[in-house]
């Protein structure tokens, strides 16, 4: 039997291998780069909006800034003119106070009493000094100026009576001295209760009592104690 090969005859050369054509990776390659080229176009353009909204944000935290300054002067010119206020308040509410302590020692000072030195401290202590012609005008006086709203203590310092003297050799007293200390309040509202007011009056008086009688101080004999009227 004769075998006839019909096919053609193909020559496949061994060392060449498989050959891929070119214009598929050429097109991969400009895809790849149209892409980087876009995500890099909507980088930048995202960029410049997030600078430029930046941008804007610092010039509306300058104008901000500004307005915070201004609040911050005109609250501090507010609590300056605040307190000024409150300080010639204070000084004319304490003016009135102490024209009406005054009107109420005219009113209630015996007619045979007459003051020489008044002294007042910040801290509300007091020392009142003046003359009369007895010493019962003394204790009335202290009872009267110790009935004022504005007063919360009295104590009564020294008496002491001024003697002059005569052709026959005697000597005569003819005026009485007197000096009364304590403490006060400016405002009859912050006066304390009675009790406590004439509590705080007797401890003072007492202790100036216990301090006369100690033997260190003598006492002159042109003067009298309290304990004396």
């Amino acid at each position: 039997m004769i075998k006839v090969n019909l096919q053609p005859k193909v020559l496949i050369d061994a060392g060449e291998g498989f050959k891929m054509p070119l214009w598929p990776l050429i097109l991969l390659t400009i895809v790849m780069a149209a892409g980087v080229l876009g995500v890099m176009y909507v980088t930048s353009d995202r960029i410049s909006a997030a600078e430029a909204e930046i941008r804007d944000l610092d010039f509306k935290l300058r104008d901000f800034q500004k307005t915070l300054d201004a609040f911050d002067q005109a609250k501090a010119e507010k609590d300056y003119l605040q307190g000024k206020r409150d300080f010639v308040h204070s000084i004319s509410s304490n003016q009135k106070q102490w024209v009406d302590f005054f009107d109420e020692i005219r009113a209630k000072m015996p007619k045979d009493v007459w003051l020489t030195k008044f002294e007042g401290e910040r801290s509300g202590s007091y020392t009142l000094e003046g003359q009369t012609f007895s010493y019962s005008s003394i204790g009335f006086f202290m009872l009267q100026f110790n009935s004022i709203p504005y007063v919360t203590t009295v104590a009564l310092d020294q008496a002491s009576a001024k003697k002059s003297g005569s052709s026959s050799g005697d000597v005569a007293a003819f005026a009485k001295s007197f000096k009364i200390t304590g403490d006060m309040k400016l405002s009859a509202k912050d006066a304390e209760p009675e009790e406590e007011k004439k509590g705080a009056a007797a401890a003072k008086t007492a202790a100036r009592r216990g301090a006369k009688d100690d033997p260190k101080n003598k006492k002159n004999k042109d003067e009298l104690s309290p304990e004396d009227l």
